[in-house]
């Protein structure tokens, strides 16, 4: 009887110990299969994105989500192995997760309005990590430190990060999308000579040209295609302070805001040494030569 017993109760430990070390043989198959997927994912999405010779901020935008949602993909899928390895039904758990998300669908419509526009941001590249942008006509500007499905970081000038929903960003203004035209405004008093204008923009876009070639969009040849050039009057009350001229330039990119400031700076210095001053606010009165502003009257009126 004892004999027996032990018989039985070392088939039995034999059976499970052999059953068991093979569910941890299949389970560390898994975790390292995973492990090597995820390594290989990265080359295979690193290696895509060079094929495809897009800009570098798309493609750092896009390698990095992609990264993210396949690791997520990669781990649930080894995780739900693992459980069905370990003889627990899996498809109750897929059918739950399913109706779950469906009323979570339901009372977070929010998220998954953020999560549908965040994709068309990045489908219609509206704009790429590194990009300089206003959203919401101003509310929000700096630099783009993220975008993701959900949200967007935002790093200010005064390096706050701000963090938007994707799905509260209506109107987003891009200035790094290759080219920019600066856009300057002067104004000077009425009776300032037009050509006196002229010839100050003429001589800034002369110093500019030879000394700051690389502020502008060259064309092939690596000529500037539109060195700053006076646009024309482009408001004469102007809050009657005088004349405003307009001065426009096609700038790079990431060149903008120094152009922009090198050319008022330029401008001004100009202007000033050709004793034309810019204009402000002024009263002027006019008398006449006894000091009176308006003339005695000389007879009476009577009914």
């Amino acid at each position: 009887m004892f004999s027996w017993l032990n018989e039985g109760t070392w088939d039995f430990l034999q059976k499970h110990v052999i059953a068991v070390g093979d569910k941890l043989l299949v389970m560390t198959l898994i975790v390292v299969l995973t492990w090597l997927a995820l390594k290989v994912r990265k080359i295979v999405i690193s290696r895509i994105f060079i094929i495809t010779r897009l800009e570098v901020k798309q493609r750092n935008t896009l390698e990095s989500l992609l990264l993210s949602l396949t690791r997520y993909v990669f781990v649930i899928v080894a995780f739900l192995m693992c459980l069905s390895n370990m003889g627990v039904e899996v498809g109750p758990i897929i059918a739950g997760a399913g109706v779950i998300g469906l009323a979570v669908g339901f009372g977070a419509q929010t998220l998954v309005k953020d999560l549908i526009t965040g994709f068309f941001i990045i489908f219609e590249d509206q704009f790429s990590v590194g990009d300089y942008v206003t959203i919401n006509n101003g509310e929000i500007n700096g630099t783009v430190v993220s975008v993701g499905l959900r949200a967007t970081k935002i790093r200010t000038w005064a390096q706050h990060v701000v963090v938007i929903q994707n799905s509260e960003i209506r109107i987003s203004q891009n200035y790094n999308r290759d080219k920019m035209r600066a856009i300057v405004n002067v104004s000077v008093p009425y009776e300032t000579d037009p050509a006196d204008v002229e010839k100050a923009v003429y001589s800034v876009a002369n110093q500019m040209v030879l000394a700051m070639r690389h502020l502008f969009l060259l064309d092939d040849k690596g000529e500037v295609i539109e060195p700053p050039q006076l646009y024309g009057v482009t408001d004469v009350e102007n809050n009657a302070l005088g004349v405003k001229y307009t001065v426009v330039a096609l700038v790079k990119d990431v060149h903008y805001f120094t152009a922009c400031k090198v050319i008022r700076q330029m401008l001004v210095e100009e202007l000033k040494s050709n004793g034309v001053h810019i204009s402000y606010p002024r009263r002027v009165e006019i008398r006449d030569t006894e000091g009176v502003l308006y003339p005695k009257p000389t007879a009476e009126f009577t009914a």
